[in-house]
């Protein structure tokens, strides 16, 4: 049966933080097996032969109904996560200091617009970059990462996109639990 990933926007959602048997409970409901909760952020990897849209909608209902709210979730296949982490454009940033290298998982493509908009906002040692279908890459430099003005205020609702972003060392963790999953050892850069 496919292995999927699917990440969790928020981890408050309607003033309650987020637990990992809650939210493994929420897959566990839309017929998901084999349901694995990754660190505390909201990061599932599970089998299910439903398409990843079809998991997206459930998903989100299923959370509306358990939360009171919903929240965006984006679920990417074991094969699609392969792809974005070995996609990497900046592998040696990601060696030197991997907590300042975010991964954006798209549910559509980040539109031209907002990889403009991230860009001009850029200090002069971050960078921006989109990968093969959509999803994109931040690296924020060697400065703070909470001090950062690339981000800040960045909406992709109003672009029309949906996604989330992880870490580079969330990433590789999830591609761990995929790789566990499927016998195989982990490769992403």
């Amino acid at each position: 049966m496919p292995l999927y990933v699917a990440l969790l926007r928020s981890m408050v959602i309607a003033g309650r933080r987020i637990r990992g048997e809650d939210i493994r409970g929420l897959a566990e409901r839309v017929g998901a097996t084999d349901v694995r909760s990754v660190i505390a952020t909201g990061n599932l990897v599970f089998r299910s032969r439903k398409r990843p849209a079809t998991l997206e909608r459930e998903l989100e209902v299923e959370c509306a109904a358990f939360y009171g709210k919903a929240t965006e979730i984006v679920v990417k296949t074991a094969s699609e996560w392969r792809a974005l982490l070995e996609a990497n454009p900046f592998p040696d940033e990601a060696k030197a200091n991997p907590s300042h290298l975010l991964v954006w998982a798209m549910r559509q493509p980040l539109p031209d617009k907002g990889l403009e908009q991230l860009r001009r906002r850029a200090a002069a040692d971050e960078k921006v970059e989109r990968v093969a279908g959509g999803d994109f890459y931040v690296w924020f430099g060697d400065g703070e990462v909470i001090e950062t003005r690339l981000t800040a205020g960045f909406d992709l609702g109003r672009l029309g996109a949906v996604g989330t972003n992880r870490n580079w060392n969330t990433a590789r963790k999830i591609l761990a639990v995929l790789d566990e999953m499927e016998g195989r050892r982990t490769s992403a850069r």
